[in-house]
């Protein structure tokens, strides 16, 4: 499994504002090309890991799970979430406790790339655990001041990135990757 934490943040590395609100990303002028990137990047896709914060957004903004073609681990201690999602296409696996496990049971069951979709407390929980092989943002041009972070979590020990590619995302966006230094 090749773990990529894909999102969007604000330039002070948030994620989400205090109320859970992306509405941020309206900041984002036009001419914001990220689109065609998305598709392509979804294409490439053998696995999603969510969080129930993630998962509870999309689904009280109407979403639904936009990508229930792809196998998808829930990290939620909330039993009745899956029972909000529905039917998927893929199946859906509601993951709790250990973490270090639901990554193990990943690696067995996918062999490619995984979307850490969301949110920080997943994702710092996954950098702790050394599972975060890349990491991809779109950094809007707004500074929240508080809210989620990119790495939600206390006492992480340093980790190395080595920047992979920086561009000029259009509509005042940039968009930015790191690969993980092993």
């Amino acid at each position: 499994m090749y773990l990529v934490w894909a999102t969007a943040m604000s330039m002070d590395g948030r994620i989400a504002d205090p109320d859970d609100s992306l509405d941020f990303l309206s900041t984002i002028g036009e001419g914001y090309g990220h689109a065609d990137l998305f598709k392509d990047f979804l294409a490439g896709l053998d696995g999603v890991v969510i969080g129930a914060t993630t998962m509870r957004w999309l689904l009280d903004g109407g979403h639904g799970w936009p990508h229930d073609d792809l196998p998808t681990w829930l990290v939620s201690h909330d039993a009745g979430l899956v029972e909000r999602i529905g039917q998927t296409r893929a199946p859906l696996v509601r993951a709790e406790g250990d973490l270090a496990r639901m990554f193990d049971e990943i690696d067995e069951a996918v062999d490619g790339r995984v979307w850490l979709c969301g949110g920080g407390d997943l994702a710092g929980q996954a950098l702790a655990l050394d599972r975060i092989d890349e990491v991809a943002v779109t950094i809007a041009p707004t500074v929240l001041g508080a809210g989620a972070s990119l790495f939600e979590a206390l006492g992480l020990e340093q980790r190395r990135f080595t920047l992979n590619e920086a561009y000029d995302g259009g509509g005042d966006a940039a968009i930015v990757t790191w690969l993980r230094q092993r």
